[in-house]
């Protein structure tokens, strides 16, 4: 018999930004919203199932437009089985935002990330492009699951700064990789882990606002938190209390 899946979640506009960028998808429903003040807690009674985050790219034109857009193409979409289908759902997004650049040339740059996993019984995949990630609690550690398109995690992967120095680099902000609707991109990179479900476990799915204030040692503590939705609530008031200095978007999932 498959036991419920039980995720709490939440998007937060943080305390600088002027408007929330970011957007969620929790089993086929995406979140789009200046504000959650407390996480929602959803029992998915059946699998396969589809999460994500995508953090529209600031600065960009329509960056918020983006984000929704491309969950919402993937919301519609069979929740992908293997690497190639997630690859070919991720390129789906890209061709449907290049649609919009089509239509409307004013829309020409919009983009996001994109962070997400698909569940099934037996195993899950894990997937993303820039710098929005995916964690997995489990055992009393924390590991993480995704590799970030970015500039600091290149410059990290050459040896030339250490992991640590990633959260304070001053081109911390450069990604190297997103969905975007511009036509002379071809479809992003998106690199999928296939991951066996563990007996118990915990993942967590942020965008930057999140694993940019908080460092792995808190994201464990109160990650681990046995009631999913304290857990939750307690990473966005840690952010806020680190100054809330982009937008937070996370999802809990106990697998």
């Amino acid at each position: 018999m498959q036991l419920p899946l039980c995720c709490a979640y939440l998007t937060h506009r943080g305390y600088l930004r002027s408007g929330n960028e970011d957007s969620l998808l929790v089993a086929g429903t995406v979140t789009s919203m200046s504000g959650m003040d407390q996480a929602a807690v959803l029992e998915v009674p059946a699998l396969p199932a589809l999460f994500a985050v995508a953090d529209g790219i600031g600065g960009a034109a329509h960056g918020e437009v983006a984000s929704r857009m491309v969950l919402e193409f993937c919301s519609r979409s069979v929740v992908p089985p293997s690497s190639d289908a997630i690859i070919a759902m991720i390129a789906g997004a890209k061709d449907h935002l290049d649609g919009v650049v089509r239509r409307d040339p004013s829309y020409s740059g919009f983009g996001t990330t994109v962070a997400g996993v698909a569940v099934f019984p037996d195993y899950a995949l894990i997937f993303n492009c820039g710098d929005s990630r995916v964690y997995l609690i489990h055992e009393g550690e924390i590991g993480r699951l995704s590799h970030d398109h970015s500039l600091v995690q290149e410059l990290c992967d050459q040896g030339i700064i250490t992991d640590e120095q990633m959260y304070t680099h001053q081109y911390r902000n450069i990604i190297t990789a997103s969905v975007s609707g511009d036509l002379l991109r071809p479809a992003p990179p998106v690199l999928v882990t296939r991951l066996p479900r563990p007996g118990s476990g915990r993942l967590l799915l942020c965008t930057d606002g999140v694993w940019e204030v908080i460092r792995d040692t808190l994201l464990l503590s109160l990650g681990s938190d046995a009631d999913i939705q304290a857990a939750a609530n307690s990473l966005l008031r840690a952010c806020l209390a680190g100054g809330g200095p982009d937008n937070i978007t996370l999802i809990l999932i106990d697998i």
